[in-house]
């Protein structure tokens, strides 16, 4: 089957089962792929700045799981590396696995609140929200949205601006403004749709086998 052209919602699920259950990769491993090839697209927006103020948004699913590695990758690095997040991933998931290595790491985390100092530095990594994304964001996770668009830094996206529907490309009622839009093995369907004002350069990270297989 040749290669997809985008994947949808049901693609991308499909394709990360297909890595655990056929191809073996654990859960975590395919995280760590992730945050491997985002770290690096982040490394090369910095352009080789040293101790670079960097804030990660990350939600309480997968795409903040890859949120906090990042953030460990890149404080690592030497850069000045905060996190915000939108609630707590689940114990003893993945996600919270990569939250406890950065916390160990010396990663400083805060809860998004409203009167967060929207100043995401010299970069900020949206990690709150993925392709699995189906309602309209409110609440916290619309001002956190808000938050990260008032912030002035250029923004990467991991697999799809957060707010962003994966397939239609609409916004949910609103999503991140990318500058840079790290996706996960394929584009997204909703991409040419939503237009680069939205998802900014695309830019595909391999994480497991060749995107072939996909629920059609």
């Amino acid at each position: 089957m040749d290669a997809p052209i985008a994947f949808t919602r049901r693609d991308a699920r499909a394709y990360d089962a297909h890595c655990m259950r056929v191809l073996r990769i654990p859960g975590v491993a395919l995280m760590e792929r992730a945050a491997d090839g985002v770290a690096r697209i982040a490394r090369g927006m910095l352009r080789g700045a040293a101790g670079a103020r960097i804030t990660v948004a990350c939600g309480s699913g997968q795409n903040g799981g890859d949120g906090y590695r990042v953030a460990e990758l890149l404080r690592h690095d030497g850069h000045e590396v905060r996190v915000v997040f939108l609630g707590e991933p689940r114990e003893g998931c993945d996600a919270a696995i990569m939250r406890a290595r950065a916390r160990n790491a010396g990663v400083p985390m805060e809860r998004f609140r409203a009167e967060t100092t929207a100043n995401g530095g010299e970069l900020v990594v949206d990690a709150l929200f993925g392709t699995g994304l189906d309602r309209p964001l409110e609440g916290d996770a619309l001002a956190f949205v808000r938050w990260i668009n008032a912030s002035g830094a250029p923004v990467l996206s991991i697999d799809l601006p957060s707010g962003m529907d994966c397939d239609t490309g609409e916004a949910m009622p609103e999503c991140v403004r990318a500058t840079v839009t790290a996706t996960m093995v394929a584009p997204k369907a909703g991409f040419a749709r939503a237009g680069v004002d939205r998802v900014g350069r695309v830019e595909v990270v391999p994480i497991g086998g060749p995107p072939a297989f996909v629920a059609r």
